[in-house]
């Protein structure tokens, strides 16, 4: 296993999160092709969303949830 994911592996839960979030942040996007499968799940969700059958939730909500779960770790 390479020495980073070992670092990885012996971060806590906040490290991590605190780790993914530079990860995204720092990923060059022009250069990064998804795989196919993401389009054809993406188009699945939408057709979910626009029949009704999936929740839709207030977007400040999620964020105050999310930071609440954050907080906690």
């Amino acid at each position: 296993m390479p020495a980073v994911l070992k670092a990885i592996d012996a971060m806590n839960a906040s490290e991590k999160i605190q780790t993914m979030d530079y990860l995204w942040s720092s990923l060059e996007v022009g250069n990064y092709e998804p795989p196919a499968w993401h389009g054809l799940e993406l188009a699945r969700r939408e057709k979910l969303y626009a029949d009704g059958k999936i929740p839709v939730y207030d977007w400040a909500d999620v964020k105050a949830r999310l930071s609440a779960r954050r907080n906690a770790l």
